[in-house]
């Protein structure tokens, strides 16, 4: 082989690898430097009690907005805007918005996946307790952190560690999330199973058991659409829960 050919077959693994396609709904994907993600979420979530606790019906409607901004390919920062439509008149008013900020931070070794994050969450508890709340805005910082193993075959088994709280709360209550989970991409579509366990460290061992899901179609190579769903199977609270779910739809969209 002449070192003509050598360039011309260097040249063409090059151009094809900066074509492919970024794994835009992979858990570990973040925009590269000066890229931006679009997020836009609508949710449902409906949560029925037992006899033992009247049988009550708890619903809501949600609507999110989360966008990403890629500082260098390994850091981004993101903000998002959340709306809880009030269909069951059990809040103020319909105008319960929450606001967040974060960062995240990406690395990898091979083929081992690391990432961790940290959020800051706020809303006035008055659009949603209104007089009845103290006028102080609820302020919550939370950090993830998220291990993953990417394989030849578009398969990333990953677990990740969410634990987050109330900085005003002084007894400092924390809820904790531990999911195991695998993501698989087959090209137009991506799936995402796994199993979620949250605990919080409130003296009652509050704790349940989700099994969360998630598939994506690549409308194309920057624009995917899906649906995503959790629900719960087990918990402490099981004599108070007959059924607990949360069900949606997104649009991801790469710039």
């Amino acid at each position: 082989m002449n070192y003509r050919t050598i360039l011309m077959a260097s040249a063409a693994v090059l151009l094809s690898t900066q074509a492919m396609a970024a794994d835009i709904t992979n858990p570990f994907f973040t925009p590269s430097a000066g890229e931006f993600t679009s997020n836009t979420e609508a949710g449902y979530f409906r949560e029925k009690g037992t006899s033992r606790a009247n049988g009550d019906v708890d619903e809501a409607w949600t609507a999110t907005e989360t966008l990403e901004y890629g500082i260098t390919d390994n850091v981004s920062v993101h903000a998002s805007v959340a709306n809880v439509f009030d269909t069951a008149r059990e809040f103020n008013n319909d105008h319960n918005f929450m606001y967040s900020i974060g960062a995240t931070y990406n690395t990898r070794v091979n083929s081992v996946l690391f990432q961790a994050s940290v959020d800051y969450l706020t809303y006035d508890e008055q659009d949603f307790d209104g007089s009845e709340a103290d006028g102080t805005w609820y302020k919550e910082l939370s950090g993830e952190l998220k291990v993953g193993y990417e394989l030849d075959c578009g398969l990333t088994p990953y677990v990740s560690y969410l634990v987050s709280g109330n900085i005003d709360d002084g007894e400092r209550t924390l809820e904790q999330s531990v999911k195991a989970a695998v993501y698989k991409n087959f090209g137009k579509v991506a799936l995402d199973l796994g199993l979620v366990y949250n605990f919080e460290t409130d003296g009652d061992n509050t704790n349940d058991l989700w099994v969360d899901a998630a598939a994506d179609y690549y409308v194309t190579d920057n624009v995917a659409v899906g649906l995503f769903g959790s629900y719960r199977i087990d918990g402490s609270g099981d004599k108070y829960i007959d059924y607990s779910y949360n069900a949606g739809a997104r649009v991801k969209v790469l710039f």
